[in-house]
């Protein structure tokens, strides 16, 4: 097996496709990449058995074969490669891998391609449903959302993030029982389809960062009960959906707000970050205290100190209210918005709050106060 490639594109398609393969794991060829030169192109696959990436470019292939190697290794000598085409040589009989790059040389010792799993069969995607979804609002979609969803190592309905296409409109919801966040972003579809699925944290994840490495406008995806397919002009990830009712988040959000505050967005995150460096570390509690003009942010930690800030607001109400949040989830919202103000719509101390842009009513961040005592 022999090909030579660019140095630029290998290092990209790596990248692409080298978080699919476990670091650690009781088949240890998971922990490498599948390599495929035919054709004059070569395929790079990884995978964890839950998400699989597949990706491919053009390469000079004077002698065909597959071979798996390990993934980290593999990256670690292609990063520090210099500015040339790579070299491989590869005797399939031992699996030893000869990678020569300029006056570079290494030799890394590999797996046989046979023991590693089906991960994307592409002609069985010519017998599936499919759908086109502009890259622009999905990924928009994805990064208002995605940082609300539960942690991904409870693998429950809540560590996925919620997509619902109905027409031309595309909405998605995340929630870890603390915050939700939802978006609605207008697409095309122009076949009319209607599809909602829940899909897992970790794969929006690493569908953003593929995307941040690639050029493509638009993304074509497979669908089922248990599966989705993303495919770009070159990539193709795969990965299991979660199964299960998604909370009925739609109930959580109230249709009015008693009282309305609105602030300059970028006062706000700098104000909390100065605060917060008082806060207690275990609850990341920060009190906010709303008057007619001005909002007061306080915390405290017995054992070290206080710290306080005010700013100025817009607040729609008399009276004052005391409310306390876990500041981190405020910031998160916060730092997501493109808009200059923040509107947030309060109830009582203890009532959820809604954080959303001014300039744009379909993104909202639902956050549930802490009692105070």
């Amino acid at each position: 097996m022999i090909f030579t490639i660019e140095k630029e594109s290998l290092l990209n398609n790596l990248r692409i496709v080298e978080k699919a393969s476990l670091s650690k794991g009781i088949q240890p060829v998971l922990s490498n990449i599948l390599i495929e030169a035919k054709d004059n192109e070569v395929v790079f696959s990884a995978t964890d058995l839950d998400l699989s990436i597949l990706a491919s470019t053009t390469a000079i292939v004077e002698v065909e074969g597959s071979i798996t190697l390990p993934a980290k290794k593999l990256s670690d000598i292609v990063s520090r490669l210099p500015e040339k085409p790579v070299v491989f040589n590869i005797d399939l009989n031992s699996n030893i891998a000869s990678i020569n790059c300029g006056s570079s040389k290494f030799e890394l010792v590999g797996i046989s391609a046979n023991e590693f799993p089906n991960v994307i069969d592409k002609t069985a995607l010519c017998d599936k449903e499919s759908f086109e979804i502009e890259v622009k609002p999905f990924v928009k979609g994805i990064k208002h959302t995605v940082y609300a969803a539960a942690n991904y190592e409870n693998r429950n309905i809540i560590s996925g993030v919620y997509c619902s296409i109905d027409g031309e409109k595309l909405e998605m919801a995340a929630t870890d029982g603390n915050r939700l966040t939802r978006i609605i972003e207008i697409i095309k579809n122009d076949e009319n389809k209607t599809k909602s699925f829940v899909i897992p944290s970790r794969t929006l994840q690493e569908l953003l960062r593929i995307v941040s490495l690639i050029n493509d406008t638009v993304l074509e995806i497979y669908a089922d009960n248990s599966r989705i397919i993303v495919k770009t002009n070159s990539v193709i990830l795969s990965s299991r959906l979660l199964e299960g009712e998604y909370p009925p988040y739609k109930q959580l959000i109230p249709t009015s707000c008693a009282k309305e505050a609105i602030i300059d967005r970028e006062e706000l995150i700098n104000s909390l970050e100065r605060v917060s460096v008082m806060v207690n570390e275990r609850t990341n509690i920060i009190k906010f205290t709303f008057d007619k003009n001005n909002l007061t942010l306080k915390a405290d930690t017995p054992e070290t100190g206080a710290s306080e800030d005010v700013i100025a607001i817009e607040f729609s109400d008399n009276e004052e209210l005391v409310i306390a949040f876990n500041y981190k989830y405020v910031l998160d919202s916060l730092k997501i918005m493109e808009s200059n103000k923040v509107k947030i719509g309060l109830g009582g101390s203890l009532s959820a709050t809604i954080f959303k842009p001014d300039s744009e009513e379909d993104y909202l961040c639902l956050i549930m106060p802490i009692q105070i005592r």
